[in-house]
């Protein structure tokens, strides 16, 4: 089973492009950061098909800080006569972290956005949370 869940911070708008058969297909940057302190962050390349790749390009922004759930794949491309190992993600899911919304595969290529249920985090959903209403 292939699946990796990323967290970071988009550092490029998404681009929109369309196949010959007109499939929208979008990418991004993501940036996380490197386990030691003197290393760059890391950048890897998100993808996104169809009303997800639309939905994407509409919802997500530089500086937003989100978590993409997905695919990897490893890409060889050519640089210089070397060859490159060049790391992407096809997301199934992205979760916005301050807009509390998530953008979805649902099925057969379609997506649909989550809003917040009344049971997500209260900064989530905007709510004050009282400390003597706690349920427990």
């Amino acid at each position: 089973m292939n699946s990796i869940v990323l967290m970071g911070e988009v550092v490029s708008e998404p681009e929109l492009r369309y196949t010959p058969d007109n499939l929208a297909v979008a990418s991004l940057l993501v940036s996380f950061p490197s386990l030691r302190s003197e290393e760059p962050a890391y950048q890897v390349r998100v993808s996104s098909f169809g009303e997800l790749a639309q939905r994407l390009v509409e919802s997500c922004h530089v500086g937003d800080q989100i978590t993409v759930e997905g695919q990897l794949h490893m890409n060889i491309v050519e640089r210089d006569g070397r060859k490159e190992k060049l790391a992407e993600i096809t997301a199934r899911r992205i979760h916005q972290l301050g807009a509390a919304q998530v953008i979805s595969l649902t099925g057969m290529g379609e997506s649909a956005v989550f809003e917040p249920s009344p049971f997500a985090a209260p900064e989530a959903s905007g709510a004050i949370l009282n400390q003597d209403e706690v349920p427990f």
